[in-house]
């Protein structure tokens, strides 16, 4: 679902002519490597936070929600800054081009500084599906991003044409999607706490 919101994204980008094709194409090359990253944190938080809600330890699983924040963030401003830093030496890998570099540099500063927004979307449904619940974690993911996206593409990028307001709508889609899921993280928090705290009580 999300690949079809990039689709259309691509789409977009091809609308400003090759010089813009290659800099997104280069730029998305070096947000794989990041994407990895946070990923990987992802992968643990829901591992870890599944293995404690199977033998009940519910404090536990705060915690590590909490370092797994932490550390996502961590790592994503340290990789995010990095490669926005070193963005044109990173990018001549794949281009000489001046202006190709200055679009890819363009599409880096909304894509990889403001990842750890990324980082935290996807904890929150992580550590969710830990606790086996993954069906509307993954329905507010699709809401969130694919559909902020595709409104973001259809409705206002039209109005303001420029690289700056159609890559804004990967930040823009990143915090309506956190504040969907840490609703839905606190209302089902409640109801899977409730009985490990009645059981460790009960021990």
């Amino acid at each position: 679902m999300i690949n079809f919101s990039n689709v259309l994204l691509q789409s977009s980008v091809n609308s400003f002519g090759s010089v813009a094709m290659a800099g997104y194409t280069a730029a998305n090359n070096i947000f794989g490597f990041l994407y990895a990253s946070i990923n990987a944190v992802t992968q643990a938080c829901m591992s870890f936070t599944s293995q404690n809600y199977g033998v009940g330890k519910w404090k536990r699983m705060d915690r590590v929600l909490v370092d797994c924040l932490i550390l996502s963030t961590t790592i994503a401003l340290i990789l995010g800054g990095g490669a926005y830093l070193f963005g044109p030496e990173l990018l001549k890998i794949y281009t000489d081009d001046p202006q190709v570099i200055s679009c890819g540099m363009e599409i880096l500063l909304y894509t990889t500084v403001t990842y750890f927004l990324c980082g935290w979307m996807d904890l929150f449904p992580g550590s969710l599906r830990g606790m086996g619940k993954s069906i509307v974690p993954m329905l507010l993911s699709v809401i969130g991003t694919v559909g902020t996206r595709i409104v973001w593409i259809f409705g206002i990028f039209p109005k303001f044409r420029s690289l700056k307001i159609l890559f804004i709508s990967y930040p823009a889609s990143w915090i309506i999607t956190i504040m969907l899921q840490v609703i839905c993280f606190i209302f089902v928090r409640r109801i899977v706490y409730a009985p490990l705290k009645k059981r460790e009580a009960m021990i």
